[in-house]
């Protein structure tokens, strides 16, 4: 599934363990409880998906677009999120355990309920709207805070208008 468009598609609790969906196009896609456990979504565009409840575990995510994104009570344990951009990403209660997010974009995210026991946090990036667990000391973890840019800027190519007007059917009789 190598740059496969499945912007929008609604896919809650499917079983996408170990495939390859590297650079896939996941705009505004619904993963409510998927597993996506060792997947390889390395560059993937998953800008305002739905990803409550969705297994990470073991997923590599390098590169890849979150912005926006409901991950709520999803887990990352052990997934390996360098480079990730999880602008304004809602993490209300995601697991982080022993994740490396080092030089991720966690600028404006949520993470005030996120479980970061010894998650890898070196070199990431942060604002003064990233929101943190309590008693979390992310200037020890290696945080570097930066301005906050404002919104989001539009990606180069827009994804394709989602709609629910279908054209009418037409009898081969």
């Amino acid at each position: 599934m190598r740059r496969a468009d499945c912007d929008g598609l609604w896919l809650p609790g499917v079983n996408l363990d170990r495939s390859c969906m590297e650079a896939a196009g996941l705009y505004h896609a619904n993963l409510t409880q998927a597993s996506l456990v060792s997947v390889n979504l390395r560059h993937a565009d998953l800008k305002t998906a739905i990803l409550r409840r969705a297994r990470f575990a073991l997923a590599d995510l390098r590169g890849a677009r979150l912005v926006e994104t409901d991950l709520r009570d999803a887990d990352f344990t052990e997934a390996d999120l360098r480079e990730v951009n999880l602008r304004k990403a809602d993490a209300g209660g995601a697991v982080f355990r022993r994740a490396d997010l080092r030089l991720a974009d966690l600028r404006g995210a949520d993470l005030s309920t996120a479980d970061l026991l010894q998650a890898r946090l070196t070199g990431a990036v942060a604002s003064e709207r990233t929101r943190w667990p309590v008693g979390f000391d992310h200037t020890a973890a290696g945080v570097v805070l930066a301005e906050d840019p404002g919104p989001e800027p539009l990606p180069l190519l827009q994804p394709p208008g989602i709609t629910m007007q279908h054209p009418p059917l037409r009898s081969m009789s």
